[in-house]
């Protein structure tokens, strides 16, 4: 979900006001793209904030269903990843009853279908073959615990080799891909998910966040930098520049 321009002129806040927002709070509804009728449906569904809102409608939840998630022990950003890796609610439950997180069921179900793989007349071939990319990890510097992930999930390509040998799990790599970023211009950030969080609070457009981040920027910098007039267009360039090494 995006966000409107800070520089753009506010439409009228009476109608806000006169339900019972606080200016502050109705501008950090707008922030998002909600309307009043939006908002308010959202409180009324006992979500106050307008960020929870957010990720709870990234994730595909509405208002006539958060409370399910909520009694399922499920927060807005964890239904986030939820619906990353493909489950509903009824699914989502069960796991988390079990102890069980997002990535952790991925790689479980990623493991016993890569097992399956190997029964059969091919098993020995695809056996063999895993051994050699087995290897390709190992001679890359890839540490066992970070390696098993991108087995788990029978991620084994050039592109997987380029995120495990900078130490990030198969799970966050692709949702570092998802935003668009390079395995060079992760070191020294957070999870993805707590990245994507920090950003949506500064209000940043999520189809920007990757030039910014690999910008070298942080999500506060980058607010001031937008407010100052520096262009998406010349962080991007600036992106460049530092992934050429010119930087």
């Amino acid at each position: 979900m995006s966000r409107f321009d800070p520089d753009e002129t506010p439409e009228d806040l009476s109608d806000w006001l006169k339900a019972g927002f606080r200016r502050t709070d109705a501008l950090g509804w707008r922030r998002w793209n909600f309307d009043l009728l939006k908002a308010l449906t959202w409180q009324r569904a006992g979500v106050r904030e307008p960020l929870a809102a957010a990720q709870w409608s990234a994730a595909g939840v509405t208002p006539a269903t958060v409370q399910d998630w909520v009694a399922a022990n499920i927060r807005s950003s964890e239904a986030v990843r939820w619906n990353e890796f493909g489950f509903d609610l009824a699914g989502a439950r069960e796991a988390v009853k079990k102890g069980q997180t997002p990535e952790s069921v991925f790689q479980q179900r990623s493991a016993t279908a890569a097992a399956g793989s190997l029964s059969g007349i091919g098993g020995m071939v695809r056996a063999s073959r895993m051994h050699g990319e087995y290897k390709k990890f190992l001679d890359s510097g890839v540490p066992h615990n970070v390696l098993s992930g991108y087995f788990s999930a029978n991620w084994t390509d050039d592109e997987a080799v380029s995120w495990a040998k900078v130490g990030v799990q198969a799970v966050d790599a692709r949702v570092w891909i998802r935003l668009g970023m390079h395995p060079t211009e992760i070191a020294g950030l957070a999870d993805p998910i707590t990245v994507i969080e920090e950003w949506w609070r500064a209000g940043i457009p999520f189809d920007e966040l990757s030039d910014w981040l690999g910008a070298g920027l942080s999500a506060t910098e980058a607010v001031e930098q937008r407010r100052s007039g520096v262009t998406q267009e010349q962080a991007a360039a600036l992106r460049a520049l530092r992934r050429g090494g010119m930087l």
